[in-house]
Parts: C-alpha cells; sequence; structure tokens
C-alpha cells in the first residue's frame, strides 16, 4: 500500500491556498439575490393598472445593514418613473414597507460612477427587446434593514404600474439587489463580482389605442420613436432580410406614402426622388428620417393624425407592406 505524501514547502503552500481559495468561492456562492417568481398577467388594458407580485430570497453569510433595491425593465412611453409604486414585505419586516424610486443618476456602488439605470442596462441588458425605446428603473426601500450572518430572508414586492392608452407588446425583466453592494460586490477582491438576482417573464401586451409598437416580433418596419407628434423627427427603417420580400436584393429602395389628415383630406408623396430615397445601413437594413409637416408639405391649419406606407424600388414597380404583403404600414400620431 502507498502512503500518500503530503506537499512539503512551495507545493505544500500553493496546496493550503487552492484549499482557502476554494472555501472562499463557496462563501460566495452562499451569499445569493434570487427571484424565485413574478406574476403578471399576460395582459392589461391600456389607462388601467399593471399588477405585479416579485417573490424572492435572500441568503447572506455575513452580517449586513443594506435598503432592499428592485429594478424593472419597461418601455419609455409608460413614464414608469412617475407612475410606479412599489412596496414589500419579508420575514425579518413587519407589515408593507415603503419604497421610493432612486433618482436618475443616482451612483449605483461599484459601477464605475454611472447611474443605477445605466448600470442596470450595461449589467442586464434590454431583454431581447428590438426597438431602442426602453429604459430601467429602480426603486429602493426607504429604510436600510440589519440582518445577521448565516440568514434566509423571504421578500414579496408589490409593484403597480399605471400603463398609458398606448398599444404595446412587451419583454418586461426584474432585479433584486441592495445598496450596499449594488450590482458588483468588491467584498471578495479586484475584479468586482456580480450581486443580483434576475427575472424574465413571458412578454406582456398592453391593448391600447393607435399604432402597435411590438418589442418582440422581427418587423420590415416600425417607425421610432413609437410615439410622437406630426412635429416632431421621425425615423421609418426598413429591414429587408427579416422576411422573403421583392425588395430582399434592391440596390436602392424608397418610400411611398399617404398622409391622412384630421379633416379628413389624404396626402401623397409617392415619387422616387432623393426626397423618399431610404439610405442604407448595411446587412439589408435601410432609413429614412422624415419631418412629417415638412414632408406632406402641411399648411400651418392643417395636422396629420396617421400615415400609411409602402417601400418601393427604383422604378416604383415593386412595393412592399406590412408582412412583405400588399397592406400598407401604418403609423398613427399622438402625444404619449
Amino acid at each position: 500500500m502507498k502512503k500518500l505524501r503530503l506537499p512539503t514547502g512551495r507545493r505544500a503552500w500553493n496546496w493550503v491556498w487552492k484549499i482557502a481559495a476554494t472555501v472562499i468561492i463557496g462563501i460566495v456562492i452562499g451569499c445569493s439575490l434570487t427571484i424565485n417568481s413574478v406574476t403578471q398577467p399576460a395582459s392589461v388594458t391600456g389607462g388601467t393598472v399593471l399588477p405585479i407580485t416579485l417573490n424572492a430570497t435572500i441568503v447572506t453569510n455575513n452580517p449586513q445593514t443594506s435598503a432592499l433595491v428592485i429594478g424593472v425593465l419597461v418601455p419609455t412611453v409608460w413614464n414608469a418613473s412617475a407612475n410606479t409604486t412599489m412596496t414589500f414585505t419579508s420575514s425579518i419586516t413587519s407589515g408593507p414597507q415603503p419604497m421610493t424610486l432612486i433618482p436618475a443618476g443616482t451612483p449605483s456602488p461599484n459601477g464605475g460612477g454611472v447611474g443605477w439605470q445605466t448600470d442596470l442596462m450595461n449589467t442586464i441588458g434590454h431583454a431581447g427587446n428590438l426597438i431602442p425605446e426602453y429604459e430601467w428603473i429602480a426603486f429602493q426601500s426607504n429604510t436600510q434593514y440589519a440582518v445577521n450572518s448565516n440568514t434566509t430572508v423571504s421578500v414579496t414586492v408589490s409593484i403597480n404600474i399605471t400603463v398609458p392608452t398606448n398599444n404595446v407588446y412587451f419583454k418586461m425583466a426584474y432585479v433584486i439587489a441592495e445598496s450596499s453592494d449594488g450590482l458588483h460586490s468588491t467584498d471578495y477582491g479586484d475584479p468586482s463580482t456580480d450581486y443580483y438576482g434576475t427575472f424574465f417573464p413571458a412578454p406582456i401586451r398592453v391593448n391600447g389605442t393607435g399604432t402597435l409598437l411590438d418589442f418582440v416580433n422581427p418587423q420590415l418596419s416600425v417607425v421610432v420613436p413609437g410615439f410622437s407628434t406630426d412635429n416632431d423627427i421621425i425615423t421609418i427603417p426598413f429591414n429587408s432580410t427579416v422576411a422573403a420580400n421583392p425588395l430582399s436584393a434592391a440596390s436602392s429602395v424608397y418610400l411611398c406614402a399617404t398622409g391622412y389628415t384630421s379633416a379628413g383630406d389624404s396626402i401623397q408623396v409617392c415619387q422616387q426622388t432623393s426626397k423618399t430615397q431610404l439610405q442604407p445601413l448595411g446587412a439589408g437594413n435601410w432609413q429614412l428620417d422624415i419631418w412629417p409637416r415638412g414632408f406632406f408639405g402641411l399648411s400651418p391649419g392643417q395636422s396629420l393624425d396617421s400615415i400609411e406606407y409602402f417601400f418601393t424600388d427604383v422604378n416604383g414597380a415593386n412595393k412592399v407592406g406590412y408582412g412583405a404583403g400588399t397592406s400598407p404600414f401604418s403609423y398613427t400620431f399622438g402625444c404619449q
């Protein structure tokens, strides 16, 4: 039988250090913030309250005094910073505990100087939403709570967002963190380690009015911003690679549009000129920025309710509309 020989000298120190590192890693892994579930409806009527319940577990190996932080990814059109309330209950508190919006630009701990909202976007991302009109909001408990070592805390967060009447299909996302470490703990050396929990539920549909702002499904064309007036600059994109269409291999693409005024008049702009020509962005993507009032030549007393549009080639012979078919894309103007 061979004897087990323990390392000596430098080899012994390396061996001891590896064991110590394993223990430290075990401690780090033992400290966790987890979102166990998020209950939100599949759809909600525009202009009503969207109720959300978030259930989470916090496990700590070391004593700490911190505030609870909850982040939510929302469409910017919701203006959720002004239209959201949040409270929580937990196994170490009594009754609902108030939470307050973290003002935009408030530095995120260990975030390199950026605000909570920016750190959330840089660290967590946008949950795969395809239209760049989203933002993170973050709420923090009004009180910091002392938590003993080797403690498991159950948390239930109640979130209520009053959503506007706009038609929206969106992928929300949720984050739990605490105010001492932020999203990146540095307790165990440099570089910092991620220190948060996330949850990505199924998309939610707001059944409202106006053009559907679909963040989820790839589209041949989605006007940006999703909600605007006829006096705002809008971007009309065309992604020729989303679905097979007559313009997939076109060397130039033009806009053919009809504006509908509040008086019931229609104004068509459908010539193939520099005014209507989309600019190539590469990889089959094109876009045209327009000022609707100028594009349709409105008089001071006229206003646009909506537009319908197609894309054409240089001859105007091939037209591409919604779903690569013959129905036009549509866009409704209105204040958010």
